[in-house]
């Protein structure tokens, strides 16, 4: 996603662009918010008859 016209557009707007290492998912927000989640339902995973009930309480 280093595509050159969104930095051109980034640089237009007087901002700058970092980009993360190429595996760093100590870097990447959405990595915390999957270990969160599944963090969540492993502790509350014997209260649901299904799949459908465990996905309702997320």
């Amino acid at each position: 996603h280093k595509g050159g016209r969104i930095e051109e557009l980034i640089q237009k707007a007087g901002c700058s662009l970092l980009y993360l290492p190429p595996y760093s998912p100590a870097l990447n927000r959405i990595e915390k918010c999957w270990s969160w989640l599944k963090s969540r339902i492993r502790k509350q995973i014997q209260h649901f008859d299904c799949l459908r009930d465990a996905m309702e309480f997320v």
